[in-house]
């Protein structure tokens, strides 16, 4: 008998999935009980359906944290970052009090005292390490409920660099963030025992056929309704345009009209173009056979099948609503050349004047070098000649980026490229650096 439920608990302990084979995983957080400022009610609230909805939702794994001491805070933090790590999709959330401080957002523990802005490293959580929990995942998403008043920075000496509402927008590689209102607002507790976000958050997480690239747009939309307007949430997104669904699509019983799916349909023609692949041409046609972009799907599956392996551009053109003219005027082609970047200031990462570590990103989604961890080092006085050119089918901006110490990225700044060919000079001065960019745009 012994050794049958030896055997028996082999099995168990064999087959039984563990935190790294999670499809989905969320860290839930809400601190309401500080000690040395003003008490929120609502977090311990909100926690609890957001992690019923996360359930709901099909996460596979939800940790629920109250009120964590900065100690604490790390350790929840490290321990699902382990959870996350291979995961589909990571989810954290957090409900509390979170403020904008030395240009950084900062996410505020209960046992926090701040008496100087010179106390956030020891005592507060930088945003960027609460990322840092997702990056181990395919899907990452940071839900900020965290957007109100900064109860300490009136206190500190005067020059200090912090603002006494909300938080401040941020630039994140793969990484859905959803703020509960727009930079520099504050959100609502709301009057019902739920902040207004919390509650279309939770409504809107186990939603079927919903992709979390809708999310935030779903979230606003309610929360603006909620609040008369008041209150703005704000999304920052750079994921894929591939559709991802938390839950899995409902089998629509009858046809809908081809109106109310409109922005699915763009969102999946999108996500086609990005990989530029027969697997996502075919998807969109699977989803929409007589789509307005059928025709141009099939000619993409044509021309991928004809030339295997060769990396082509994608025929992007808006469908036709009338029969071809007989000839067509060529399509524009817009080309950058001859980028200088010119370094005239440079803080240095950690404030030792070390170089820069620079890269361009377009809004295409092309990125120079084109390594994700490719990088070109710059000091004071030194310029980079960038010698490759750039052809794009459209109007596009680009953004200088700078690598920071976290493994993350920081936006110098952007140029709209805009329609009109000549040479220009921009100056960029984000990020307390001062950059000169001269280039060349030729439209033919």
């Amino acid at each position: 008998m012994m050794r049958f439920w030896l055997i028996t608990l082999t099995v168990l302990i064999l087959f039984a999935p563990t935190a790294a084979e999670a499809r989905k995983v969320a860290l839930v957080i809400g601190n309401s009980d500080y000690a040395n400022t003003s008490r929120l009610a609502n977090p311990v609230n909100d926690i609890r359906i957001i992690a019923a909805s996360a359930r709901q939702a099909g996460f596979d794994d939800v940790t629920i944290a109250a009120d964590l001491s900065v100690n604490d805070f790390q350790k929840a933090m490290r321990d699902f970052r382990a959870k996350a790590d291979g995961a589909d999709v990571a989810m954290v959330y957090f409900a509390g009090h979170g403020i904008e401080a030395q240009g950084k957002n900062w996410l505020i523990p209960t046992d926090a005292q701040l008496k100087s802005d010179l106390d956030l490293p020891y005592e507060a959580i930088n945003l960027d390490r609460l990322m840092e929990s997702v990056s181990g995942a395919q899907i990452r998403m940071v839900v900020l409920d965290s957007c109100r008043n900064n109860p300490f920075g009136r206190s500190w000496r005067s020059g200090t660099r912090a603002v006494v509402n909300g938080l401040a927008a941020v630039e994140a590689d793969d990484v859905l963030v959803i703020f509960a209102a727009a930079p520099g607002q504050t959100a609502a507790d709301g009057t019902t025992g739920n902040s207004p976000f919390a509650t279309s958050l939770a409504k809107r997480l186990p939603q079927p056929d919903v992709p979390v690239q809708l999310l935030g747009g779903l979230i606003r939309d309610d929360v603006l309704a909620a609040t008369g307007g008041s209150q703005r949430p704000f999304v920052s997104a750079s994921i894929t345009g591939t559709p991802v669904y938390l839950v899995p699509r409902a089998v629509p019983t009858a046809p809908k009209p081809s109106g109310d799916r409109s922005g699915l349909e763009e969102l999946l023609w999108k996500g086609a173009l990005a990989e530029n692949n027969v697997r996502g041409f075919s998807a969109y046609l699977a989803e929409f056979p007589a789509g307005k972009y059928a025709g141009q799907a099939g000619d993409n599956i044509s021309r991928l099948q004809k030339t295997p392996g060769a990396v082509t551009a994608p025929v992007t053109m808006t469908a036709m609503t009338e029969p071809a003219a007989a000839a067509r005027p060529a399509a524009r082609k817009f080309i950058l050349t001859n980028v200088r970047v010119d370094c005239v200031k440079l803080t240095g990462r950690l404030g030792l004047g070390l170089p820069d570590q620079l890269f361009l990103r377009f809004n295409t989604g092309q990125r120079f070098p084109e390594g994700k961890s490719d990088i070109y080092s710059i000091k004071k006085g030194e310029s980079w000649a960038v010698n490759q050119s750039f052809a794009f089918d459209q109007p596009v901006s680009l953004q200088l980026r700078e690598f920071d110490d976290i493994g993350g990225s920081d936006n110098i700044g952007t140029i709209d490229l805009g329609e009109t060919p000549g040479t220009f000079t921009r100056t960029l001065d984000g990020d307390a650096s001062d950059y000169r960019v001269t280039y060349t745009l030729t439209v033919g």
